[in-house]
């Protein structure tokens, strides 16, 4: 029985990985055949996004190969890790610039979501509660 639970398991995983790297290939190569300025990671995000909507892709199909690949974050971040090691002297030189960009990007992105949240809350409260 534990044998069946775990063959049926491997494929739901197997069958998640598939559809995640059909997503990414397929941004990848619409966004270098369109030249696209996003990138196709980026480009196959929003199309199992849009096909996990549309319901093309149901969320039990990928939800698993998805945790896999969440729960081992850190892992897959290893060889950016090594990179930034490769390139510490061009950072050390930009570090201001660097920086700055970092403080004014974070700000920013916390104005926005502020303002969705203010614009969302104003547009909740101006619906009718059903009594």
């Amino acid at each position: 029985m534990a044998a069946v639970h775990k063959k049926k398991r491997t494929i739901k995983l197997f069958e998640g990985f598939v559809i995640l790297l059909l997503m990414q290939s397929t941004g990848t190569f619409l966004s270098r055949y369109f030249d696209l300025i996003l990138p196709g990671n980026l480009v196959g995000l929003l199309l199992l996004f849009l096909a996990l909507v549309l319901r093309i892709i149901k969320l039990d199909q990928v939800e698993e190969a998805a945790g896999l690949l969440l729960d081992n974050m850190m892992a897959l971040f290893i060889p950016l890790n090594v990179g930034l090691i490769t390139i510490l002297p061009r950072i050390k030189q930009e570090w201001l610039a660097i920086m700055v960009s970092l403080l004014a990007s974070t700000v920013l992105v916390m104005v926005v979501t502020a303002k969705a949240v203010e614009f969302s809350e104003r547009g909740r409260k101006n619906v009718k509660q059903p009594s």
